[in-house]
């Protein structure tokens, strides 16, 4: 007789890199064109956009996924909210 053997088929998991969501940023444009209100990044915030980052830490707080800017439209408009704050200072306000 023939011997049955066990063998189960290999199966290869291929991983997907997690994939960025679209987002926007819903801050007031910055002078000198260096970022305008409502641009829309795909795949990531661009390397080029790094050191605005790190000058202007409220500029990432306004920066959010397509599924939240209704939420954060509404709390920018909120005095003492995050977002208000950010906001007013992006604007030159200094709150």
């Amino acid at each position: 007789m023939s011997e049955i053997k066990d063998q189960k088929p290999k199966v290869t998991v291929v991983k997907q890199a997690a994939k960025e969501p679209t987002r926007m940023y819903l801050g007031p444009s910055l002078p000198g064109g260096r970022l305008l209100q409502s641009t829309v990044f795909r795949g990531g915030i661009p390397a080029y956009l790094q050191p605005l980052l790190t000058e202007q830490p409220g500029v990432d707080d306004l920066i959010v996924p397509l599924d939240e800017i209704a939420g954060v439209q509404a709390r920018i408009t909120q005095t003492g909210t995050a977002e208000y704050v950010a906001y007013q200072k992006l604007l030159g306000k200094g709150i």
